[in-house]
């Protein structure tokens, strides 16, 4: 379990929750399920997954954005990332603890 800043916001929409890795992140990001955090990417670790996609980038192969959509369309899934609202409203700030995994291994292998 990991703590993650999570950010609610009013939006012309409702309320929208984003987790927030702040301004110094490289190399890391929340991948939802609709408007849910399901996995984290660190391509700074040492786990099989991460080291994947670090490799996919470096090589100036593919981009992250390029990988998620790849996933979508492979294994029909709807991932992506979150993006902040152009007009948003804070409502709250709060630490929480998410249990994130990297991508599954086997989403990687054809891409």
């Amino acid at each position: 379990m990991s703590k993650y800043l999570e950010l609610s916001f009013y939006t012309w929409r409702g309320i929208k929750k984003i987790i927030d890795l702040g301004d110094f992140s490289y190399g890391d990001w929340v991948v939802y399920e609709g408007s849910t955090p399901k996995y984290f990417v660190d391509v700074n670790t040492e786990n099989k997954s991460d080291m994947i996609i670090n490799s996919l980038i470096n090589k100036g192969v593919e981009t992250i954005e390029s990988i998620i959509s790849k996933i979508n369309i492979e294994q029909g899934t709807k991932l992506h990332f979150a993006n902040m609202p152009l007009f948003r409203l804070v409502k709250k700030e709060e630490l929480i603890e998410l249990d994130l995994p990297p991508l599954p291994v086997d989403w990687l292998k054809n891409i």
